[in-house]
C-alpha cells in the first residue's frame, strides 16, 4: 500500500532542489527521492514533477507518493551465499566480504550478489533502506576484493552513514600486496583520477580533470626484491583509487587485471602462484567510524582473506629460501 504525503512550501523551505526537499520532509534518501521523482510520485497542481533540480516556491503544494517499501526491491534474496558477520545490531551489520563476489546487481551478475545474500539475511525490512537495487549499501568493494564493510539496516543508519562517508568520517585501511620495493616507505601520493577515456570502466591519474585522491600507504613488510605488503590509508575514495595509486609509481597490486597487466616485475616474477594470481590482492583490513545512532566509536580489524594469507606465505618461503 502506497503512503501519500502533502508538503506545503513556506518561506524557510522554499528555493529549494526538490529531491533535497522531499530527503529532508520524508526523512529518507536522496537517492530514494530521486527514484520517487522520476516513478512520478510527485505532483504540484495533478501534474507530475519529473525534475530532481526543480526549485520549490512558496504558496506551492507537493503531493508525494512513496510505494511500499516491502515490495520496492528488484532484487530477490538468496539464501545460498554465505555471509561472514563480524557485527550485528538492530541499525547495522559489519560483514567481511569474502573475494569474487559483487556488492550489488550489475552488468553480467545474476542473483549472485552481496545484496542479494544481506536481503536473505535481514529480510524484506532492507528492502526500505536506500537505493532498491541495492538496499543498505553504504559503500562497496570492488568484487575482487575482500574486507570489511558495513550496511545500514534501517533508513536512519543509512542517512547518517551516507553523510558521515560524504565528510570523510569514515576510516578506511587496507593490506596490499604490490610489485616491487618502493624506494620510499611512507609516502602520500596525491593526484586527481577521473575515467578513463578510452575505456569507461576504468580510471587514470590527470593533471586537471577529474577529483584530488589521497593514498597513503605504509611498507609493512618486503619479500626480497619481490613484492611487498603495504598498508594503504584512504584519504578520500574514489573509486578504484588503491589500486590506480599503485599502478601510478610503478608498484601495482600483485593481480591485478586492470591496472597491473605490463608490470615488469610481475612478468619476470619466477613463483608460478604469485604471477599468476587472479585477483588484485587487496583486503580491508580496517573499519572505524561513529555507530549512527549512539554515536559510539567503533573500529574492527579483520586478517587477509584466505588466497592473500597463502600467497604470503609462498612469497615468505620463496625469498628466504633464495636468499640463503
Amino acid at each position: 500500500m502506497a503512503h501519500v504525503h502533502t508538503i506545503l512550501i513556506e518561506h524557510y523551505n522554499a528555493k529549494k532542489r526538490l529531491d533535497v526537499l522531499i530527503s529532508a520532509s520524508l526523512d529518507i534518501s536522496r537517492s530514494k527521492a530521486q527514484c520517487i521523482i522520476s516513478d512520478g510520485g510527485v505532483t504540484l497542481l495533478d501534474t507530475p514533477v519529473l525534475s530532481n533540480s526543480h526549485l520549490t516556491k512558496t504558496g506551492d503544494v507537493y503531493t508525494v507518493t512513496v510505494p511500499d517499501t516491502q515490495q520496492s526491491t528488484s532484487i530477490d534474496p538468496n539464501h545460498d551465499i554465505p555471509l561472514h558477520i563480524i557485527y550485528e545490531d538492530e541499525h547495522i551489520i559489519v560483514i567481511d566480504k569474502a573475494p569474487n563476489i559483487a556488492v550489488h546487481p550489475g552488468h553480467g551478475t545474476k542473483n549472485d550478489t552481496l545484496a542479494h545474500a544481506l536481503l536473505a539475511h535481514c529480510g524484506n525490512a532492507l528492502c526500505a533502506v536506500g537505493n532498491s537495487h541495492r538496499p543498505g549499501i553504504i559503500h562497496r568493494l570492488d568484487k575482487d576484493t575482500s574486507g570489511l564493510m558495513v550496511i545500514a539496516k534501517t533508513e536512519k543508519a543509512y542517512l547518517v552513514l551516507s553523510q558521515a562517508l560524504e565528510e570523510k568520517k569514515f576510516r578506511k585501511e587496507y593490506l596490499a600486496l604490490i610489485w616491487g620495493v618502493p624506494t620510499t616507505k611512507h609516502c602520500f601520493i596525491q593526484t586527481n583520477l577521473d575515467v578513463k577515456r578510452s575505456d569507461k570502466t576504468m580510471m587514470e591519474v590527470t593533471l586537471s580533470r577529474g577529483k584530488h585522491a589521497n593514498t597513503e600507504y605504509i611498507i609493512e613488510k618486503t619479500f626480497g626484491n619481490v613484492a611487498s605488503l603495504a598498508r594503504c590509508i584512504l584519504h578520500t575514495g574514489r573509486t578504484h583509487q588503491i589500486r590506480v595509486h599503485m599502478s601510478h609509481i610503478g608498484h601495482s597490486v600483485v593481480g591485478d587485471q586492470k591496472y597491473g597487466k605490463n608490470n615488469k616485475k610481475s612478468l619476470r616474477c619466477g613463483i608460478p602462484e604469485v604471477r599468476n594470481f587472479k585477483r588484485q590482492a587487496l583486503h580491508a583490513c580496517l573499519l572505524g567510524f561513529h555507530h549512527p545512532c549512539t554515536g559510539e566509536y567503533l573500529c574492527f580489524n579483520s586478517n587477509p582473506a584466505k588466497d592473500i594469507q597463502e600467497l604470503i606465505s609462498i612469497l615468505e618461503k620463496a625469498t628466504s629460501t633464495a636468499s640463503t
